[in-house]
């Protein structure tokens, strides 16, 4: 009960913490109004966090895994909404339902703009827990085509991290494009990397452990 209490006062500190760099940005944003926001001491924000530095390292992280978590539940559902069908349409409507994600949460954005592929980079994050079983179960659906865990886990990593790069900067700057401009070829960018790594796996071009 008591650890429990301990988990429930970081993540307020953490969420407080995140609607002041939200409003204020993190730059405007000091201890001293984390703690009065959170009506909590001084002296207890220390024990969570070594200092702003930290809290934003742990902010990062624990909304990283939240978001995370959504988007492979996301993955999930186009997956299942279109079971059965070809696989490159669910992978095509799964995408999209990511990029609709990605609309829905600017706010998130904000804080988190170009760290949510670098927390799909820590293996404990993909393997426990509801994020892991979401994981793996996105994963079948590879393997159900050809591609090993390996193979699947190198192409999804190659579009996220081409979308984060691409799609973040349009939603939050509209810069060089437009959400409304990049969107269709970021599909189209994303789709080839799954058809042509695809192509290469049935083809037997590439080996378990090929990039």
């Amino acid at each position: 009960m008591e650890e429990n209490k301990k988990i429930e006062k970081k993540k307020k500190i953490i969420e407080t913490a995140y609607q002041l760099f939200r409003s204020a940005g993190i730059s405007g944003t000091a201890i001293d109004d984390v703690v009065k926001a959170a009506g909590i001491a001084r002296g207890t924000f220390y024990l969570y966090f070594k200092d702003k530095s930290d809290l934003i390292d742990q902010l990062v992280m624990y909304k990283s895994m939240e978001t995370l978590k959504e988007m492979l539940a996301s993955a999930r559902a186009g997956m299942l909404a279109v079971g059965g069908g070809d696989f490159f349409d669910v992978v095509r409507q799964t995408l999209e339902m990511y990029l609709d994600f990605l609309e829905r949460h600017r706010d998130v954005l904000l804080v988190l703009h170009k760290n949510i592929s670098v927390s799909m980079r820590s293996a404990s994050i993909l393997t426990d827990g509801e994020i892991g079983d979401l994981y793996r179960e996105v994963l079948r659906q590879f393997e159900a085509v050809g591609f090993t865990d390996v193979q699947a886990e190198q192409t999804i990593f190659l579009v996220i991290n081409m979308i984060d790069a691409v799609y973040t900067d349009a939603l939050l700057y509209a810069r060089p494009f437009s959400v409304q401009e990049i969107r269709p070829a970021l599909v189209d960018a994303s789709m080839a990397i799954f058809t042509s790594r695809a192509a290469l796996v049935q083809g037997g071009a590439l080996d378990a452990d090929h990039v």
